[in-house]
Parts: structure tokens; sequence; C-alpha cells
């Protein structure tokens, strides 16, 4: 084995040493197989040993050497166009604050894996300990407000209007009662007939007293009982006459208290109403204000267990938790432990999702509409060279107004972490052009020698020795070139590490 230098000297030189002639190994020009003529069957072709190279074991272990097969291959067209790894921006979440305050501690660092619910900073906010003593405020006010609807309801102003009304209705029937007068009433209606028979025994005694059959003391007492009866009715007459009077006294005595108790009592009604709407519109003013408090308590990102434990309690926490919305990987932090933060931040904090990503790449507008039937690509990374296929599942409908570019998009399984957001790749995309099968090697088995292209093939008359020969390729396809002559599906060539043999030979 040759050290590296001598190595790097041979590449260097020409294939075949000594020029033309057996000893060269041909007896013609080097115009082989991809110029379109050469042997018939090159691999029955007689090989000088000085075109052949043999290397040990170790050495083909250590330099990677790798032997393969020719292979029918079904080859696309395709094109390159930059493409660059992204965060997927329907897994990300940018994490910002409701509340104005101070950041007093600092779970969640960059790089940091969460899951959702967990703690990522927190934020003593003056602003939310406001609120929380708002609401506070607004509970005891709906606490007072609610006795003051018992009182109305129980106004002791109605109370007494109406017991004062119920008195005047009592007196009023009283002095309406007709039992005292039809008592002098009956006592009249008694004296009358009374006075009748006196009146008419007098009459008919003055006769019996003309005709002397009837005594003159007979007659005076008859007289003297009719004048006496007489008396008696109109004592009784005039009682009466005071009785009515009285009671006509009495009913407009009453009909006075009665008006009075019932303006009273309509007045007290009046209050009682009054005094019941204010209370009623003070409570309801105190619920809404709790209502109010509340919710804005809620959307500081309170809980409801919180806030009942704050009714509860009554101690302000005025400490605003952020936690993650939902699982993923801190990609961007904006604040910092004693740092004051704002709603009107964008964001402080941006959660991406890196189990999936997105490769997004810059395709002409031309290019766009072959793309739609055809979606297979293959992505490659420039530094590694590593090649994976993946398959379209978004093309922008619209043109870029700055690069005049289409946007195409493909989605990664990226559970081990291969690829990074902000990388850049290489995207081959198909042409478009017919899909044609043919025989194909690994570019990279390929090599040129004084321009021609060339494979290493495998001797099976002797271990570990290779020999060299020249092929016809085509244009390379996704890594591969396809090979138009100078080798069958069945012959050994070597796929991998053919530059040190350029170099040995």
């Amino acid at each position: 084995m040759k050290p590296l230098i001598q190595i790097l000297i041979a590449a260097t030189l020409p294939l075949w040493l000594g020029g033309c002639g057996k000893g060269g190994g041909h007896d013609h020009p080097h115009d082989g197989l991809a110029h379109g003529h050469g042997h018939d069957d090159p691999a029955e072709e007689e090989t000088p040993s000085d075109s052949n190279v043999t290397l040990s074991s170790a050495a083909i272990k250590q330099h990677g050497i790798k032997i393969g097969f020719a292979t029918q291959q079904t080859l696309q067209p395709t094109y390159s166009a930059p493409a660059r790894v992204a965060f997927n921006e329907e897994t990300m979440a940018h994490v910002g604050t409701l509340v104005n305050g101070r950041v007093i501690a600092m779970k969640a660092h960059i790089g940091d894996t969460v899951k959702q619910g967990d703690v990522l900073f927190t934020i003593e906010s003056p602003e939310l300990g406001e609120s929380q003593n708002a609401y506070l405020q607004a509970l005891d006010a709906e606490a007072a407000a609610k006795p003051a609807i018992t009182l109305a309801e129980n106004n002791a102003g109605v109370t007494k209007a109406g017991a004062e009304m119920k008195a005047a209705e009592a007196l009023l029937a009283l002095a309406e009662n007709p039992a005292a007068i039809n008592q002098v009433r009956s006592k009249l209606d008694a004296t009358k007939p009374v006075l009748q028979r006196a009146r008419e025994l007098y009459e008919s005694g003055k006769k019996l007293a003309g005709s002397g059959a009837l005594a003159s003391a007979e007659l005076k007492r008859r007289e003297t009982s009719m004048q006496t009866a007489a008396a008696e009715v109109q004592a009784a007459e005039a009682a009466l006459t005071q009785a009515g009077a009285q009671q006509a006294r009495d009913i407009v005595a009453a009909k006075g208290k009665f008006a009075t108790a019932a303006a009273s009592l309509k007045a007290a009604e009046a209050q009682k109403a009054k005094d019941l709407v204010e209370a009623k519109s003070a409570l309801n003013t105190a619920q809404a204000t709790v209502s109010t408090t509340r919710n804005r308590l809620s959307l500081f990102g309170m809980s409801p267990e919180a806030i009942s434990t704050l009714a509860k309690t009554r101690q302000l926490a005025p400490n605003y938790t952020v936690r993650a919305p939902r699982d993923g990987t801190v990609v961007e932090r904006e604040v910092t432990l004693g740092e004051n933060a704002s709603p009107d931040q964008p964001h402080l904090l941006i959660l991406a999702d890196l189990s999936k990503v997105w490769v997004l790449m810059e395709i002409s507008p031309a290019r766009a509409d072959s793309l739609k039937a055809v979606r297979e690509v293959t992505l490659v990374n420039p530094a590694t060279g590593y090649q994976t296929p993946a398959k379209l599942n978004y093309i922008s409908p619209v043109v870029d107004a700055q690069t005049r570019t289409v946007q195409a998009r493909v989605e990664l399984d990226n559970a081990r972490g291969q690829w990074r957001p902000g990388q850049f790749l290489t995207a081959l995309l198909p042409t478009g052009a017919a899909v044609t099968e043919t025989l194909a090697v690994p570019a990279k088995a390929v090599q040129y020698v004084n321009g021609q292209p060339t494979v290493y093939m495998l001797m099976t008359e002797k271990e570990n020795t290779f020999k060299a020969r020249e092929v016809a390729v085509g244009a390379a396809v996704n890594g591969l070139l396809p090979v138009t002559a100078g080798l069958k599906p069945d012959e050994q060539i070597v796929i991998s590490g053919s530059f040190l043999l350029k170099a040995e030979l």
C-alpha cells in the first residue's frame, strides 16, 4: 500500500503509462465505448497487468470500498431547487402574557422539551392584584345589597299604615251601623199606637161626658193619658232626630279618618315599591360587577377553582403563571428573569413540535403545474450527501410578490432530530419528462480518466484485484448514471471508494 502522498501524485498521472502497444494494454487510440465504438464484448478483452490493481483486505475495509452490480432503474429526470427546513407552523405555539408585570420565576429554557400544562414562567402582576381586589369589593357590594331587598319587602311604614287603615274601616263601619237609630225608631214606633189609643179614648170620653154618661174626672184622666202619650211620642221623635244627626257626624269623621289612612297606606306602598326597585337595582348592579370582575380574572388566566379560593380566603394572589399550551420544545425565548413583560409583546416564548418539520422550496411558476401530477421529490443534504425521498403535500396557489416564485412544501418525520429548522437542502424535483428504464450505477462508481467515464471491475481470477473499464453513460438522474454501453447487469463493480483505485492505477 502506497503512502497517501504517493496515491495523490499517482492520481494525476495518465492511466496508461508508456502509451499504446502491448505494454499500454491497447493497440489503438483511447476512443473507447464512451465515443460509441470499441470491442464488442469488453468483458472478454484481455486486460494488461498494469491496468489492474490489487489491494489488501485491510485497505478495502479501511477505505470503504464496496462491491455491487449495475441494476435496472426507472429514472425520472429531475431539476434542483433550493430548500430549507422550517418549523411546522401548524404545531407551533407563540406564548405571551395577558397581564403586565415582572418575571419572578423562569422554568423554561432554550431546548427544553415541555408537556402541555407545564409551568413556563411566573409574572408578578400588580394589575392582576388590583383586579382580584376589585372582585372582592364587588362580592362585598353584592352581599350588602341582598338584605336591602328583604328590608324593602318588609316595609314597617306599610305595616303601620295598614293597621291604621283597618282601624279606620272599623270606625266607619261602626259609624254607619243603624242599630242605635233603629232602637230609637222602635221606641217611637211603640209610642205612636199608645198616643193613638189615648186620643181615641179622650175623644169618645168627651162625647160621653157631654151626655153625662162619663164623669168629668174620668175624662180628665183620659186627657192626661193622651197628653202623656203625646209627650212620649214627641220625646222619641226628638231622640230619633238627635241620633240621626250624631250618626251623620260620626260617619263624616270616620270617612275622614278612613281617607287619611288610605292615603297613608298608598304612600307607604309607593315608598315600598320604590325602595324595592332601588334595592333590586343595587343588587343587579352588584351582581353585574361581580360577573365583570370574575370574567376579567378568567381572562387573566385564573381558573374557576382559583377564583373560588380567592373568594373564600380573601387573600390576593397577584402571581400570573404561564403554562405550556401544548407539548413542544422551547426554540425561542424573548424574556428573562426580572424583566418586565407586557401583552403588547408579540410573544415571550415559542414552542415547536420538532417531531415533524416542514421543508420549504421555492420553484418557478412554470415548473409548478408539472408538480401537481407528480409530487415525488428527493431531498439532498449538501453537507453529507444524504438523500431521502419525500412527497409534496402543498403547492402554493399564489406567486410570491418579492421572489416571484411558488412555494412548495414537504412534511418530514423528525423523531430522531436529524432535520434542523434553518438547515439548507437541495430538492430534486421531477421535470415532467418521460420516465425511462435503463441499466444504471451510482454516480460515485464512475471515475473520469483522461476524460473517459470508467468503472472498476472485480476480477474473479485473482482475489481483491480490480481492473478499469471504460463505459458510456448518460446524464445523472438522482445520483444515478444510466449506462448505455460497456457493462452488463451480472458484472461486479466498485460502487463506493473507486477514487482510490483511480489513484492507484
